[in-house]
């Protein structure tokens, strides 16, 4: 992976301790996460402060969605293995 010398200086998504290290560690896998799927899988209520955070060293795209009556953002990461 081109980011991982990066991710092991930064950020340690082997075995993450802290949220953003999580949030990393599940974008590098699938790619994308929604604040749903956040609270769901790590209790994490404010994502988009996490994602503040990454986007600092990640190139990471907020996309606004609507279904509905439903409003919900989705973050991708974008990255060159």
């Amino acid at each position: 992976m081109k980011h991982e010398r990066i991710i092991k200086g930064l950020y340690n998504v082997t075995s993450p301790k802290t949220q953003q290290e999580h949030i990393l560690k599940y974008l590098l896998k699938n790619k994308s996460i929604t604040s749903w799927k956040a609270i769901q899988k790590f209790r994490i209520t404010r994502l988009s402060a996490i994602i503040f955070k990454l986007k600092y060293h990640f190139d990471i795209e907020c996309k606004d969605t609507k279904a509905g009556k439903i409003h919900f953002t989705t973050y991708t990461l974008h990255y060159d293995k």
